[in-house]
């Protein structure tokens, strides 16, 4: 490691940010602290006159949390000076030295760099390490000026302990809907800063009929927990607002039969010693759809098109030849011009033009989605621009010239929502798992 010939100590103010000062810490952490589970790396590594310091992190199977600092040669920590890409990573591995994980900066404190590593399946092992590779610094405010230098290191973190506070509590629990989605809860996995659960779906027979190839594969599903008073405790995908969240990564993949996927959640917090209720609001799967419209391009501006298309409405208000986004400005596209608001789930939408000779197009979304006002209440997504709020959102493909006087749309596959979900299921998940 190299060393300063120059350094200034930092300040006391410094030194005793924390994670647990102020609102860094989320319930997973204080839990941590609570257990006596938080360790002390004690590394610092001086170069070129900055100090790298961490006196803190905290690791269980769910995630690991790291306290780091950087002390320019007034003392002073500096939150802006390393940037996390190119030269400059934090790698997570097991005891047989795999990578199970890399650190990001999570933010949201100006205190110190609150990096974070959420793992994707629970870590079988006793022991990670904490290898840390930093080889550049920015100067501010330009950011545009490199400082070389070399402030890697290496720690291990020790899981005995957490892992013994790790307990399974499996479920019991099946619903089918009325379109054909099964849904199978099976375990609930609790963790020191973590609580894991873990369902199945499958589609049946006729509902893989309408999502063939691979598109079965593409679903979102919505559901909430809440006390048997019938508050919330967390919600996800509900699109409403407001809400509450504390997902902190999720996860699905297909399984070893068409129809078949298995699914994860780790929420920060779930109740214990009291019972809660998993409610299932609904879902949405790819589907072939097909629904088309003839236009005339030319005669949108003078007179627009309105939609209702499956749930969602949608208004094709112009059609322009425009130039490609970031192109030197001789790159054109033509541009559809589209506002609405939408109940399926747009992300899974596949969109092609058609032409005379019939050929098709595929369209590129050039645009945002998001609530407007209280949509998100009856869960609906409006379509917009991605800069001007007074501007539309724009299916782009390939320029048209001249423009003709008849264009074909089609929704070739949608998101197809379902709401029509009658379930839900009492949890009781007893402390100690017992």
């Amino acid at each position: 490691m190299g060393t300063a010939t120059f350094f200034s100590a930092p300040t006391l103010a410094d030194i005793v940010r924390s994670l647990f000062a102020g609102y860094n810490a989320d319930t997973g952490l204080l839990k941590a602290q609570k257990l006596g589970l938080v360790q002390h790396p004690n590394i610092e590594v001086k170069d070129k006159g900055y100090m790298l310091k961490i006196d803190e992190a905290i690791a269980d199977s769910t995630r690991v949390v790291v306290a780091l600092q950087l002390f320019g040669p007034d003392g002073k920590h500096d939150r802006n000076k390393i940037a996390f890409y190119n030269k400059n990573h934090i790698f997570i591995k097991d005891e047989k030295g795999n990578k199970v994980g890399e650190m990001y900066d999570y933010g949201s404190t100006d205190d110190f760099y609150y990096m974070m590593a959420i793992f994707p399946e629970p870590v079988q092992t006793d022991r990670l390490t904490v290898e840390g590779t930093i080889q550049q610094l920015r100067n501010t405010p330009t950011k545009t000026s490199i400082t070389p230098g070399n402030w890697g290191f290496t720690f291990n973190l020790d899981l005995k302990e957490a892992n013994k506070q790790t307990h399974i509590t499996p479920l019991q629990g099946e619903y089918t809907s009325p379109d054909g989605m099964t849904v199978r809860l099976k375990r609930l996995t609790r963790m020191v800063q973590g609580v894991r659960l873990e369902f199945d779906t499958e589609l049946s027979g006729e509902a893989l009929k309408r999502s063939p190839g691979e598109l079965w594969k593409e679903q979102k599903l919505s559901f909430h927990f809440e006390d048997l008073a019938g508050n919330e405790i967390h919600s996800v995908n509900t699109r409403k607002m407001p809400a509450v969240d504390s997902v902190m990564i999720d996860g699905n993949t297909a399984g070893n039969k068409p129809g078949l996927m298995h699914w994860s959640y780790t929420f920060k917090e779930l109740p214990i010693d009291s019972p809660y209720k998993f409610v299932l609001d609904g879902y949405f799967v790819a589907e072939t759809d097909g629904t088309s419209v003839e236009f005339n391009p030319q005669r949108l501006k003078e007179e627009a098109i309105k939609l209702d298309w499956k749930g969602d409405r949608l208004v094709l208000n112009d059609f322009m030849t425009v130039n490609q986004p970031a192109s030197e400005g001789d790159k054109l596209e033509s541009s559809l011009y589209v506002t609405g608001d939408l109940r399926n789930e747009f992300s899974f939408d596949k969109w092609v033009v058609r032409i005379a000779d019939k050929s098709e197009f595929t369209t590129q979304g050039r645009g945002i989605l998001s609530p407007e006002g209280d949509n998100w209440k009856d869960g609906v997504t409006v379509l917009s621009s991605i800069n001007e709020s007074n501007k539309p959102f724009e299916f782009r493909f390939p320029a048209l010239t001249p423009v003709p006087d008849k264009l074909t749309l089609i929704r070739s596959v949608v998101g197809k929502q379902y709401t029509n979900t009658d379930w839900s299921l009492e949890l009781f998940e007893k402390k100690n798992g017992r």
